[in-house]
């Protein structure tokens, strides 16, 4: 695979500041190399500056408050905000189309907007929202982008390329997923995952317009807008919320994120190719099915009873496994989908044939039409667990796949992107220092 080449992003103004740490995946290259990409809204294009970055080093955010950012807005929260400051409406179709469809945020290179226009446009309305972005890519092609937020703090998101599995088939095929981050932080502190060692007093809600971000900064750096059919030619084809944070915890800002991301005339994602995935926050799920929330749904599930789950999940004790599968089959009734339940392996704890066993019998009691995906257990700084070992994560999902019932699936989920911190539960961000 070759390696990413950031000089192709110096055609597009984005607004934002992107610093580039390139690890060597091909041809020698080594790690540690880092190169800046900077710009300000009066540049017309990005510079590309090679210099060392110190350890620590970090921009000043200047956030215009006064002006809106529209890409946290929907289409009529937009048009309502252009008619408000004195443009006509379909100002904002145009915007819109020129954001989403062709990835371009300086209001000046909008060509159907006339120069009288552009700026008072400029003056009123940010695109994208003032960030930072270090890019890391593994040895396996998975990529993770750190992004440092306007106060200074940072999360981060994961492009997995390559061969995606398809949960209502059963099946993998070549398609591109984006790992999402709903907070800063995480308050559930569940023992198996680093983003839960982070401190609680950085722990904030991301803005609609930061989700969205996460999405349009990868596509923008996979080079989806330089195609002649963007849609046609798209890298980013599903879209999980497994990053840091339960989404459920910022169930507003999450679904508007959702509702703007598959709007026909922008990125138009597949609602049935979108996954939110919550430790188990029961009236979020119950408020889901209630607003027709229509995407898939995961479950981070990780023990067959409420003993292991508590011990392994603080979540279980105000929301135990009995109440979390009503809720489930609540919005089993409202959706087709497979709802999945995701699993961590971890050795000598939860990963033996009683425990396959008993996992199976509680799926089938509630009569929810299951997809059991098996994460062994990915290893980061001071965590207290080992990954089962391939013959138990064999001999595991064997029980489930063996089963002779429709209402149960089952695969193993095998790392991706370990090596840069990017596996399941390895997202954390020096701000939780």
């Amino acid at each position: 695979m070759a390696s990413f080449a950031p000089r192709r992003l110096l055609r597009r103004n984005f607004g934002f500041s992107l610093r580039y740490r390139r690890r060597g995946v091909c041809g020698g290259m080594g790690g540690g190399l880092r190169e800046d990409v900077r710009s300000t809204e009066n540049e017309g294009s990005l510079r590309l500056i090679k210099e060392p970055v110190t350890a620590g080093g970090r921009r000043e955010w200047k956030a215009d408050a006064s002006r809106v950012n529209a890409m946290g807005l929907t289409r009529h929260e937009l048009e309502e905000e252009m008619q408000a400051s004195g443009h006509r409406r379909f100002r904002a179709e145009q915007i819109w189309k020129w954001m989403y469809q062709k990835g371009e945020y300086d209001i000046t290179k909008m060509t159907d907007i006339s120069k009288k226009d552009h700026n008072s446009l400029k003056g009123r309305f940010r695109l994208f929202p003032d960030l930072t972005a270090e890019d890391h890519i593994s040895e396996d092609g998975t990529r993770k982008w750190r992004l440092g937020l306007r106060d200074g703090k940072s999360v981060e998101s994961v492009y997995i390329p390559g061969w995606i599995l398809d949960e209502e088939e059963g099946k993998e095929s070549r398609r591109g997923a984006v790992c999402v981050s709903s907070q800063v932080g995480c308050t559930l502190q569940c023992k198996f995952c680093h983003t839960g060692t982070m401190n609680k007093k950085i722990l904030r809600n991301l803005s609609t317009s930061e989700i969205i971000a996460q999405i349009m900064l990868v596509k923008n750096s996979l080079g989806d807008f330089e195609q002649e059919d963007v849609r046609a030619n798209n890298s980013v084809t599903h879209l999980v919320f497994m990053g840091m944070g339960e989404p459920l915890y910022n169930y507003r800002n999450v679904k508007q994120a959702v509702d703007i991301l598959v709007e026909n005339d922008g990125l138009r994602l597949s609602r049935r190719r979108i996954t939110l995935s919550t430790a188990g926050v029961v009236p979020g799920i119950l408020k889901m099915a209630k607003d027709n929330f229509d995407v898939r749904l995961a479950i981070s599930l990780h023990a067959p009873n409420n003993e292991l789950r508590s011990q392994l999940m603080d979540i279980n004790r105000s929301f135990p496994i009995e109440e979390l599968m009503d809720a489930c089959v609540a919005y089993g009734s409202r959706s087709a989908k497979r709802i999945t339940f995701e699993y961590v392996m971890l050795d000598g704890l939860n990963d033996s044939l009683h425990h396959a066993e008993a996992l199976l019998d509680l799926l089938l009691s509630y009569k929810i039409y299951s997809f059991v995906n098996l994460i062994p257990f990915n290893p980061w700084p001071g965590s207290a667990y080992q990954p089962s070992s391939n013959n138990r994560i064999h001999a595991f999902h064997k029980v489930l796949d063996e089963a002779e019932t429709s209402l149960v699936r089952c695969a193993v989920r095998w790392p991706r992107g370990r090596d840069i911190g990017a596996a399941c539960g390895q997202l954390a961000t020096p701000s939780s220092n």
